[in-house]
């Protein structure tokens, strides 16, 4: 019990306090959840989520497109808070979370986005069983305008907000909407896990659907700021949008992101080996990078066929942050024998990132001599 009231400590004046009034000439805007709905969400952390079914003393939880985007409109201040809950409360933190966008060359229609890093962290509080909670805060956050299609060097910084539930029996603040795309972080990070902001990228424990987190907040942005819209998600789901439209960066936080970009997709090989040029986007980036003969998605579907994998080659590599690198990977012989029958081998990059911190990537690439 001291612990938590240790959590907890000064936050009953919070708990009663809008925001300070904005300096002359600033603006408040607010975003989120419409919070008429009712919390009905039963899960708790301490159940997890598939797949991740163990007990949990704490998690994470952001949702998004298609239902309310918890993206700040514009760079500037988050100053309150709101919070709905059911009849069960326990200690809560609200957390910024960043991603980091950037287009891809000659494939504007899949970006590259990675996510997602802890920026900054709230007061903790206990909101009002079976109402809404207004908490202060003073949480800086950056949103950046998305590139246009012809810009693939620019990264663009988008904050979002995410709430930690710091008890393992405390339903999740959310209304089942049955439509947004939610992401869980188990355990919940931490100041004493995790100081932010952190260059460390946290991959989701569960990407389920179907709960809207039932938070908004009030932005305060200097005079003269515009906010930058964001624009509703493809009819066509799986947060991709037509390339004249710019993309829902709400909707892509979902999705599991590489950390590097495979900045050529057509090389010529000189003797044995082929320098494979890539890109570290965000935090430094270790792991593997295999040239294969299909995509691994499709290699279940090949093995019903009697097809197999073909491994040409692998290497590791090791890029700090921002840094590209050609990571000279050698051909084994049988690659070499195709390449020099054929002329030319269409293969697959994949990119496996050490200690799991982001999800594989798999990228076609021509090899030609």
């Amino acid at each position: 019990m001291g612990t938590r009231r240790a959590w907890i400590v000064a936050t009953t004046a919070a708990l009663a306090v809008l925001a300070t009034a904005a300096p002359a000439g600033a603006a408040i805007t607010s975003f989120g959840a419409d919070l008429g709905a009712e919390a009905n969400d039963p899960a708790v952390c301490g159940e997890g989520f598939y797949p991740t079914l163990i007990p949990s003393p704490s998690c994470t939880w952001a949702s998004g497109s298609p239902g309310a985007s918890f993206y700040a409109p514009a760079s500037g201040t988050v100053t309150a808070v709101r919070v709905r809950v059911g009849s069960v409360s326990g200690p809560m933190q609200v957390v910024v979370m960043r991603s980091i966008y950037q287009n891809r060359a000659g494939d504007p229609e899949h970006p590259y986005f990675t996510c997602c890093f802890v920026e900054s962290y709230g007061p903790i509080f206990q909101p009002g069983a079976g109402t809404v909670t207004t908490v202060a805060s003073s949480l800086a956050v950056t949103e950046q305008p998305t590139p246009p299609s012809s810009d693939v060097t620019t990264k663009a910084i988008g904050d979002f907000l995410a709430i930690s539930v710091l008890a393992p029996g405390v339903p999740l603040p959310a209304f089942i909407d049955e439509q947004s795309s939610d992401a869980g972080f188990y355990p919940s990070p931490t100041p004493s896990s995790l100081t932010a902001p952190s260059a460390l990228q946290l991959s989701p424990s569960a990407t389920p659907s179907g709960a809207e987190m039932l938070l908004d907040a009030d932005l305060q942005t200097p005079a003269g700021a515009v906010a930058q819209p964001i624009p509703a998600p493809a009819s066509g789901g799986g947060g991709r949008a037509p390339a004249t439209i710019p993309h829902n960066p709400a909707a892509l936080a979902r999705r599991a992101a590489p950390a590097v970009a495979l900045t050529v997709r057509a090389i010529t090989v000189r003797g044995a080996s082929v320098a494979v040029p890539l890109q570290c986007l965000a935090a430094a980036c270790t792991g593997t990078i295999a040239l294969e003969s299909m995509r691994p998605a499709r290699l279940a579907r090949a093995r019903q066929r009697h097809a197999r994998q073909q491994i040409f080659g692998t290497a590791r590599f090791a890029l700090r942050a921002g840094a590209s690198a050609k990571v000279t990977v050698r051909l084994r012989p049988f690659a070499r024998r195709m390449l020099r029958r054929r002329g030319h081998v269409l293969a697959w990059a994949t990119v496996t990132f050490s200690g799991g911190l982001a999800a594989p990537s798999s990228e076609p690439i021509t090899l030609s001599r």
